[in-house]
């Protein structure tokens, strides 16, 4: 409405002028004057009437065109608004999802770690009952070939013992024997010069002395037979107990190879 003002303030003026002009011809013509004057007055009237319709017309075009412009500031600025709360609302949202992935990486980190230390008191706790196993598998490998160890050595001591023992009763039976082969030559020597004294014979004779000697010879072949029997059978005993000495020996190699075998098989 306010472009109307001014053109209804410039019409009216031009219309009282044209008015009076009529008013003042009319005292002064005659009545076609008067008519001509009734038809620029009706003119006059239509034209102020067309300006005013033009006026109000502009008006409300400027008027519309006012809303327009208002309509769309007010759009223009609730669309503003709506991108700003939208940017706004984005960027609290991002920022709030930020905050919850930073919340979850931490708690996935605290997680992690948690695992981890688990994870390595769970592989420290195995290692040492592993490694307790291990040392309570191979001490008891160790107690039993020491068993065994002891168990031969043992066994040894009463074997040699034993041989000790069969060592001197053979001595002891190889000196019998032999002064029972001293006594027994003396004993023939003395028959022997006595039979050859009684037939005239005497030792320094050469039958005398062959009869003698062999007996002599034949004493000496029979301590020698003697010896090497002893000597035979000193050497078996020997060898007994060197074949259980070897015979240990042999069982606690393999023993220990049993158990080296088992150990592996059973932690690696």
């Amino acid at each position: 409405m306010g472009g109307i003002t001014p053109l209804v303030t410039t019409a009216l003026p031009l219309a009282n002028s044209v008015i009076g002009t009529v008013r003042n011809a009319g005292a002064a013509s005659s009545s076609a004057a008067t008519q001509q004057a009734a038809a620029q007055q009706a003119a006059a009237e239509l034209d102020y009437k067309r300006q005013q319709d033009a006026a109000q017309a502009a008006a409300a075009q400027a008027a519309l065109e006012q809303k327009y412009r208002e309509e769309a500031a007010a759009a223009e600025r609730s669309a503003q608004a709506a991108a700003t709360s939208r940017q706004q609302q984005a960027q609290l949202e991002a920022e709030a999802q930020a905050r919850q992935w930073a919340h979850d990486a931490e708690l996935r980190q605290q997680e992690q770690e948690l695992q981890r230390q688990k994870d390595e008191t769970a592989a420290a706790a195995a290692a040492a009952a592993r490694a307790k196993e291990m040392d309570d598998f191979r001490g008891a490998q160790e107690q039993t070939l020491a068993q065994l160890r002891a168990g031969q050595e043992e066994a040894v001591r009463a074997r040699e013992t034993d041989s000790q023992t069969q060592l001197a009763q053979l001595t002891a039976a190889a000196d019998a024997a032999e002064q029972r082969r001293l006594a027994a030559l003396r004993q023939a020597v003395s028959k022997t010069r006595a039979g050859l004294g009684a037939r005239g014979v005497t030792a320094q004779d050469g039958s005398g002395e062959a009869i003698l000697l062999g007996l002599t010879n034949s004493s000496e072949t029979e301590r020698k037979d003697a010896q090497a029997t002893d000597q035979l059978k000193r050497a078996a005993i020997q060898q007994g107990l060197d074949d259980a000495k070897r015979r240990n020996l042999l069982e606690l190699s393999q023993l220990a190879d049993r158990q080296r075998l088992e150990y592996m098989s059973k932690f690696f």
